[in-house]
């Protein structure tokens, strides 16, 4: 996909993306990330991590940010569920930040989760990372929960390509009251 600039996203394979996070994400999110892939680094770490679990499942969407040929980011997505997708890293190095590249980016994504058949797309992020927040609410996101967890509070985005999915968050949001279809479809 080329994003113009001389940018452009392109499949990575897994491996390719984990060398990547280990290579440059302290560039990107700097020293104070709490999580680092270099923990799962050798095949019997990664071994291990399999045994446990923590292999990602299902259809995995990894794709590498270049800038004139060279790798300087990536984007990572896991299937969740048959109707779900979640995206869990993305990120590029400091000198690219700041150009549009997000919002660029989303909607190729959202482009290419919705013909791969998802109906729904999850997110987690930091309350304070509205470089990412604010594109993905002007891109169709909601809210639809906050955490707490061993890297801080969070909070989870959903876009949906199902209205009646939306119209469901509006409702038990107590935004909506449900009617009709959504009505139904909740059980009311």
């Amino acid at each position: 996909m080329d994003l113009g600039g001389g940018y452009r996203i392109q499949p990575i394979t897994y491996q390719e993306y984990l060398d990547a996070c280990a290579r440059i994400e302290e560039q990107i999110f700097g020293e104070y990330f709490a999580f680092r892939w270099q923990e799962a680094r050798t095949p019997e770490q990664q071994q291990r991590i399999t045994e446990l679990g923590g292999t990602p499942k299902g259809i995995q969407v990894c794709l590498g940010l270049f800038f004139e040929g060279e790798l300087i980011g990536w984007h990572y997505s896991e299937q969740a569920d048959e109707q779900t997708i979640v995206m869990k890293d993305t990120g590029w190095l400091p000198a690219h930040q700041n150009r549009g590249l997000y919002s660029r980016l989303l909607p190729e994504l959202l482009r290419l989760f919705g013909s791969m058949g998802f109906e729904l797309v999850k997110s987690y992020h930091r309350m304070t990372n509205n470089q990412v927040l604010i594109p993905k609410m002007r891109a169709g996101f909601v809210l639809n929960g906050f955490m707490v967890d061993s890297y801080g509070n969070n909070v989870q985005l959903v876009y949906t390509f199902n209205q009646d999915y939306l119209e469901a968050l509006h409702a038990r949001s107590g935004y909506r009251t449900p009617r009709g279809r959504t009505a139904k479809l909740l059980g009311l």
